[in-house]
């Protein structure tokens, strides 16, 4: 059996959608468990087959996928990285030890991440944070809604940590400033981008 440490506080954007594709029910539904108690929407399968019906029928910022789905030996999450890096989704591959030359070839057909198992909690929110942040990732959205606004660069950062759920508090800390400054910050880009909240902020950029 796996054994995975608990997760450690992390910062994730308000919501986002995951679909986990993983043959292994433990580690499958341990990713999930954990992603879910970031309050992101994970949805987790075990089959190439019904990893395609779920991108058919629904929309994922993020996919997490296993080199070998079956004990075939056919190398079944290579052809849904192939065919999700088309649609401009991140993917992360997971792979053994033995398995690493593999998934590295994943990497070169446009997988943006590796997960070597077995993987630790905190590795998994990394690799997912880094993966958001890909041009494939939430950070391209991000970047064009920021673009598209003119917002100067500290209320493009303050736009950036408000996406990640931090409170004015947290951001003055990260920011080095003073939370009345935020304050003020969070009211101007909220005006520039017509919301009148973080929840329609983040709908704003990324409309489901």
């Amino acid at each position: 059996m796996v054994k995975f440490k608990s997760m450690e506080s992390e910062y994730f954007p308000l919501r986002g959608k995951v679909l986990v594709v993983e043959d292994d029910s433990i580690v499958g539904k341990w990713i999930s468990t954990q992603l879910k108690a970031k309050d992101l929407e994970v949805t987790w399968v075990s089959t190439l087959e019904a990893a395609r019906a779920e991108l058919e029928k629904d929309s994922y910022h993020a996919l997490i996928v296993d080199i070998y789905l079956s004990k075939s030996g056919r190398r079944e999450g290579l052809e849904l990285v192939r065919e999700v890096e088309e649609k401009g989704i991140p993917v992360l591959v997971m792979s053994s030890h033995a398995d690493l030359k593999i998934a590295k070839e994943a990497l070169n057909r446009g997988a943006v991440g590796l997960l070597e198992k077995p993987f630790e909690a905190e590795e998994l929110v990394k690799a997912l944070n880094k993966a958001w942040l890909e041009p494939k990732g939430l950070g391209a959205a991000v970047d064009r809604f920021l673009d598209a606004h003119q917002l100067t660069p500290k209320e493009r950062e303050i736009t950036r940590l408000l996406l990640k759920g931090l409170s004015n508090k947290e951001i003055a800390n990260v920011a080095d400033t003073t939370e009345p400054t935020v304050k003020f910050y969070v009211s101007t880009i909220y005006d520039k981008c017509a919301v009148k909240s973080r929840t329609e902020l983040f709908n704003t950029i990324f409309p489901t």
